[in-house]
This record gives structure tokens, sequence and C-alpha cells, in this order.
């Protein structure tokens, strides 16, 4: 409980998919945040786009708003479960709930790889909602004063809270195997419960985990150039032409016109608006960003519709389009398959008040957690900071650091300084490990296409049980996913290594 107590102050600063909007007026800003697209980091269908199994329960617990101070109460977390698969003696696979809210997927789909998985092991399957995200919600609003208790080691208190409960309410799960698996940020939950909590878990699947924080993730802008290149140069050349051409558009009075008509922003582009500079830079790049984040995944229209040939490169090159307009059809295509429509905002300040929504349920709440938990935990910055990648953005600096830092002031308050979000980012290296993990027996998939795979742990050291799978051509969680028949061998075998050291851990 001290080691809690010391990440608590360090980490929280002490103080489908196919969606249509509401509004008419989208703003493509919203819709890749910090990384996160609206969807959260690891898609899934909505609810009423799969069909929930007989066999799925959902209910809830009461758990803890701080393990710290348990007399502050509790609130009800939301769990599903699916014994389908069950057989007396089999594990308990336990999916942790991520940056968004949930809706039993999880549980209920028989061709993901974690319940084929159930299915050959006879094991239990649980789904635990993160606090703060969907329907789980440990306090009455989301203000800056009541986030304190969202963190990374509160969910992990909250998920072992779970385990001893179910092995309370269930004997047969008190002396098996405990595996838990995730995706993305959930990916390095499931690999740090192993870490942080060995009497209850056993195993552990941690997908795609950027398992090291850095404040300004130069790498993940740098990843979407070269998985770009490697699948066509003159796409990515194209690319680099084409962005280069917005950053001298921007320096006259005609160009900017031009690309407000081009791009059709809601509003006028000011030269003297820094910020509003850098938000349309940002609308400008989403598209490019979260294709190759989630291109080829069998997950909605990633698998065929937004992947890098057939949502970027298929209009860079057309050389019969000139360079600019290969931008725009790169954006409109976007637009099209999520069912956007209106103007582009790039309103800066009408982002800040955007997050600054402290409801509960808000088109902004899940943004508006994930955010904070950028600012007080992770970084995860996605600047152009980079001398590699700058220039194929447009110019380095383009959208930089103080871009993403100066919002936690603006969104959570002044406390919120440059230093102590550096300091919350070595806290979390501190308290977890980074890539040095003191543990064993989690298995670490990360496909090299993906731009989070630059902080996650891809080197085997000497005699660990700590297992990196790299996937050669694939993006995030591409291995969480049902199989498919045009997967890439590189995705069939990482998911047999996968099924088979688990196995070999389990049947021993």
């Amino acid at each position: 409980m001290a080691s809690l107590r010391v990440a608590l102050a360090l980490l929280g600063l002490a103080c489908l998919i196919n969606a249509v909007p509401v509004e008419q007026v989208v703003s493509k800003r919203r819709h890749m945040i910090a990384g996160r697209p609206h969807f959260g980091l690891v898609p899934k269908p909505q609810v009423g786009e799969f069909v929930m199994q007989d066999s799925v329960v959902s209910g809830t617990i009461d758990n803890y708003i701080d393990h710290l101070n348990k007399s502050m109460g509790t609130f009800k977390q939301r769990y599903w479960s699916n014994s389908q698969w069950y057989k007396p003696g089999g594990p308990v696979f336990f999916m942790l709930g991520g940056e968004s809210a949930e809706n039993g997927y999880w549980v209920s789909d028989g061709d993901l790889e974690w319940t084929q998985m159930a299915k050959t092991h006879g094991a239990q399957v649980y789904l635990v909602e993160h606090r703060y995200y969907g329907e789980s919600r440990p306090t009455p609003d989301m203000s800056t004063s009541n986030l304190l208790y969202l963190s990374s080691a509160q969910a992990l208190e909250d998920f072992a809270y779970f385990i001893t409960l179910m092995k309370t309410q269930n004997p047969n799960f008190q002396n098996v195997s405990w595996v838990t698996f995730g995706g993305s940020y959930s990916g390095n939950l499931a690999a740090w419960m192993r870490i942080k909590h060995p009497e209850h878990v056993t195993h552990a699947v941690g997908s795609s985990g950027p398992v090291l924080a850095e404040l300004d993730f130069v790498e993940y802008m740098e990843v979407v150039r070269s998985s770009i290149s490697q699948t066509s140069q003159s796409c990515a050349d194209s690319i680099t032409a084409g962005m280069s051409q917005v950053a001298q558009l921007l320096q006259t009075a005609a160009g900017r016109t031009t690309l407000k008509s081009t791009f059709n922003l809601c509003q006028s582009l000011n030269i003297n608006d820094a910020n509003q500079i850098q938000n349309f830079w940002s609308s400008l790049f989403g598209p490019y960003m979260e294709t190759v984040q989630y291109s080829g995944d069998n997950a909605g229209v990633f698998k065929n519709s937004v992947t890098i040939n057939r949502a970027i490169c298929k209009f860079h090159n057309n050389n019969s389009s000139s360079l600019l307009d290969r931008l725009k059809q790169v954006n409109s295509y976007y637009d099209a398959v999520f069912g956007y429509y209106g103007c582009s905002d790039i309103d800066y300040n009408g982002m800040i008040t955007w997050m600054q929504n402290t409801a509960f349920g808000a088109e902004s709440s899940d943004t508006r957690a994930w955010v904070y938990q950028t600012c007080t935990e992770f970084g995860y910055y996605q600047s152009t900071d980079s001398v590699t990648a700058g220039p194929f953005w447009g110019g380095r600096g383009n959208v930089n650091i103080t871009f993403y830092t100066q919002q936690c002031a603006q969104v959570y308050g002044p406390q919120f300084t440059n230093s102590n979000i550096q300091s919350g980012v070595s806290g979390t290296n501190w308290f977890y490990g980074g890539r040095t993990m003191n543990s064993s027996y989690i298995i670490l998939p990360n496909g090299d296409f993906d731009p989070w795979h630059a902080l996650g742990k891809l080197n085997t050291d000497l005699g660990s049980t700590i297992v990196p799978v790299v996937i050669h051509g694939t993006a995030h969680c591409a291995d969480m996913y049902p199989a498919s028949s045009t997967d890439l061998s590189s995705l069939t075998n990482a998911r047999k290594k996968i099924a088979d050291t688990l196995a070999g851990w389990l049947n021993n």
C-alpha cells in the first residue's frame, strides 16, 4: 500500500465506429486527440452493431472511490462475464477496460484471439470497465478536483479488488490461473497487473502497450512516415511535397484563402494565431495518423477501407491530381467513410471549451478523462518536433510539444505546469519500470507499422519469461481481432506464438 501511495502522489500530481456525429459542424481534431480517436484506442463495434451472446451477463460491483482512503465510499463499476467456455478447473481470463466505454463485445465474440484461447483452455472470461469511462463513475462530475481519483494505479486496485471479490464469490476461481489481457493503454494495465499484483495475476498478454511513458513522443509521427514509406515511397514523396506546399500557402493571405476553400474550414486561417494554425495542421494530419495506426486491423472499416493503400496511397499516387488535391482527397475520403458532414472546425479556443465540459456522458467526457491521464501520467504527445519526421509533415514543429502541454493548464488548471507534467511522466516510468520490467510470464505483442510500438518493449532479455512478439507489417492491436483469410503470415505466426506460449505456461 505504501508503494501505491507514492504512485498516486507522483501520477496524480497529488492535487463499429461508423457513428454519425450529432453536430453538422464536425471537427477532425475532436476525432483524433492525443492519439485517441473518438471510439478509444482499441476499435470495437458499438451496441447494435454486434450480437450479444445470451451467455453474457452484465452487472456492477461496488468498488472503492479511493483505495487509499476507503472511507470515501464506493461507486458502481460495470463488468461483463461469459461462462459458456468454462470447464471446471479452468483458468480465468480477465480483459481490462481502457480509455473508452465498454459494452460487452470483448466477452461476447467467440472469434477473437483471446476468446479462442478461452475455448481451448476452458476459461471463464470477464471484462471490467475502467473508472471514469463509460458508466463507471466514481464522482458526481469530472471537475479537476474530482479527477484526482483517475489514475492507472487506482485502476489497478479496482481490478485487484474485482479479482478478490470474484474469488470470494466463486471458490472454484481461488486456486487457478488468472490471466489479464488488454490492448493499447489497457495492454499496459494487463502487464502492470502482473507486475503489481502477482498474488492475483499469474500471466498477462498486453497487446500494443506503450509501456514507456514519454512526454514528447516524436517517434509517433516518425513511424507514421516510415510505415507509409515502406508501403509506397512515391506515396510518401507526394505527401512530403503536398505538406510543403501547404506550409508555403500559409505564408500569404491568398494562400490561406486557398487552404480554407480546399479543406472546407469553418474559420479563416489567422497566421497570427499560432494555436489555430497548429490546430489546422493537427486536423490535416489526423486521417494519416489514424489510418496508419489501424491499417489492416480486422476491425470494421480498418480491414479494407481505411488502410494505407486504400485511404492514403490510392490518392497520393494519382499523378493526374495536384499535390494539394491529393491531400484534400485523403481528408474527403476519410470524412465520407466516418460519416462526417459540414466544415472542419479548427477553432482552438472552441476545442479547449469542449474539453472543459465536466459532465459525465458529454460528447467530450472520455476525451477529457484520457487527456487528463496524459497530463498526469503519460505524455504521449505526438509532436512534429523530430528532425527526421518534421520535414515530412511540412516543417519541424508545425505541431510542437507546447501545443499539447499548454492544454493541460488551459483545460484542468494552472497547477499543470510543464515541470509537473514531466514529473508525472517520470513517476510513471519509475513506478512501473518502463521497458525494464521486474516480472515474469508476460507476452507483449506489437505491430511494427503501429506508431505506438515505438514505446513498447520489443527486445527479449536473456532467460526472461517476458516475451515480446513483434509482428511485421501490422498495426495497433492487430493480434486481438478475429483471424482473416487475408491476414499476413506474420500475424498468423504471431497469434500462434502467443497461444503456444500461454498454453505452455498454463499447462505447467
